[in-house]
């Protein structure tokens, strides 16, 4: 089979990407003991936020290769976006415990209502009007199974960034912006991809700020250097 440069394209930077989050996780296993020990708490949260956000990419990733590479969906494309969704809904719900532990928030009703949020969204994840395994959804439910998501990541990117901001934590801000942003790029690929398939390069830039998210992470709570 003869692939195209977009595929080829599309397949090296996929690639590239699993490696990159793959060496982060084990570099913030390694610096675990370089952590400042009042920080240790949040650094395994936010180590176990990119081991869930890995093993949806795993499988969200690793069914588009074998689409890729084989011309064909096998009908398993849209688990692998199931997998993509739910590790997403765990990559907030670990930040957000991070987020509220670093800052020495109380374990509120506020803080419980944006950690059932997704939970709410594993539970939309299981209505049959998914289709996970057969055709497109319809737009209004493809809304509905993101509103979680969307929720999650945007309240989170605020408190990060006015907390970080009183705290005087540069890498801290620059985490909650480049949270921010990334919703720039990736909601125009989920809502409108399937109508202008072009849309689905935002998903690169997308990609590159999720690893710099990563990359600060790093940085900023295990004292390591890559």
């Amino acid at each position: 089979m003869v692939l195209d440069y977009r595929t080829l394209m599309q397949i090296t930077f996929s690639i590239i990407y699993l490696i990159y989050i793959s060496l982060i996780i084990i570099f913030m296993s390694n610096n675990l003991k370089n952590v400042n020990k009042d920080e240790v708490i949040q650094a395994k949260n936010i180590r176990l936020a990119f081991i869930c956000l890995l093993i949806g990419d795993l499988g969200h990733i690793g069914i588009r290769l074998i689409t890729l590479l084989s011309d064909s969906d096998y009908g398993i494309f849209g688990i692998g976006v199931l997998l993509e969704m739910i590790g997403l809904i765990f990559l907030f719900i670990f930040y957000t415990n991070a987020w509220r532990i670093h800052f020495d928030k109380p374990n509120s009703l506020f803080f419980k209502t944006l950690i059932g949020t997704g939970l709410v969204g594993l539970i939309i994840f299981a209505f049959p009007q998914n289709q996970w395994n057969s055709e497109p959804i319809s737009f209004e439910w493809l809304i509905i199974r993101n509103i979680p998501w969307l929720l999650q990541g945007l309240i989170l990117a605020i408190l990060i960034i006015r907390d970080a901001k009183v705290a005087n934590d540069r890498l801290l801000v620059r985490i909650g912006i480049l949270i921010l942003f990334s919703y720039f790029f990736y909601m125009p690929v989920i809502l409108f991809a399937s109508i202008e398939p072009m849309l689905g390069i935002l998903m690169i830039p997308g990609t590159i700020i999720y690893m710099l998210w990563q990359y600060f992470s790093y940085k900023r709570f295990f004292k390591g250097n890559i």
